[in-house]
């Protein structure tokens, strides 16, 4: 895999997964709280890889992994060029679902155009909303399957993709330079229902350095900041994780596409840049420029 699939969610949020079927296409003795220590964006010295810190990846990813179904939501900030050359945040929101390997629903909103994602081991079903069109293709296979067919023919991958494959630890750790124990700091979940203990871990690939806030408790993904080192057209992202449900009963109908709209059928077309329109950049022209999205 291409060293740029290691972030977990360090992909725009509204072109990687599902898009429009027509026009849309982040040391075992640092301080107990870092909430105020600043990590620069430079690379760890000295290849340091702290046992603690991959210890404490792995258990993360075991745990979802071993998971029989996987429910969360996704807050990301994502980096888009104006046409002025200048970086702008657009706010993306996901919900997503999956059961096993080879079942998945997304919908994702915000700032993007809505849009519904549905795989069911077999096919693939995009529907837009706001547009009330929809969109079928034969996929047969599993989600690891899709996410390298995704990265293979668009050069793009899913958001999320690294915490959706079946083996994330070795997703997450290939090509790994570095890895660090910070310590551990209190977030905020999205509900704001008081506060989630989280160990800290900074973490060093080819080219990117990452961030991730994991739960001490539940050792879930709750937070992810990433910063590309030699990409200008990737300067960061960061992703805030809620709502986890790990292991509940899913309704099979969850990722089986119902047209209770009586949306038109259109030819299914790959996935386009796009984001919330920025006057006079479209987004190919963003595309072209290297832009998010």
């Amino acid at each position: 895999m291409s060293s740029k699939k290691i972030l977990i969610l360090a992909f725009c949020l509204a072109a990687l997964l599902m898009a429009d079927v027509i026009v849309w296409a982040q040391q075992a003795n640092a301080p107990k709280d870092t909430a105020q220590i600043a990590v620069k964006a430079a690379p760890l010295a000295g290849g340091l890889m702290d046992k603690h810190a991959l210890d404490t990846l792995k258990l993360m990813s075991d745990t979802i992994a071993k998971a029989t179904t996987v429910r969360f939501r996704a807050l990301s900030m994502v980096p888009v060029r104006t046409p002025g050359g200048a970086w702008i945040n657009l706010y993306g929101t996901s919900q997503v679902v999956m059961q096993g390997q080879d079942k998945l629903f997304a919908s994702t909103a915000g700032d993007f155009a809505p849009h519904d994602f549905y795989f069911d081991g077999k096919t693939i079903t995009k529907y837009s909303p706001d547009k009330n069109l929809y969109a079928v293709k034969e996929a047969p296979g599993t989600i690891d399957d899709l996410i390298e067919k995704a990265y293979r023919e668009e050069g793009k991958s899913f958001p999320y993709a690294d915490i959706l494959v079946s083996e994330p630890y070795a997703v997450m750790t290939e090509g790994l330079i570095s890895a660090l124990y910070i310590g551990q700091s209190t977030l905020e979940p999205l509900s704001g229902q008081g506060g989630v203990k989280t160990d800290h871990l900074v973490l060093v690939n080819k080219g990117v350095q990452w961030q991730i806030w994991i739960g001490a408790e539940d050792h879930l993904p709750r937070l992810v900041c990433a910063t590309y080192l030699d990409d200008a057209s990737e300067p960061s992202y960061t992703v805030e994780f809620g709502g986890w449900k790990i292991s509940e009963p899913v309704a099979p109908e969850t990722f089986i596409f119902k047209n209770i709209s009586q949306a038109a059928k259109v030819e299914y077309r790959n996935p386009t840049q796009q984001g919330r329109k920025i006057s006079g950049d479209t987004a190919s022209e963003k595309a072209t420029r290297g832009g998010r999205p």
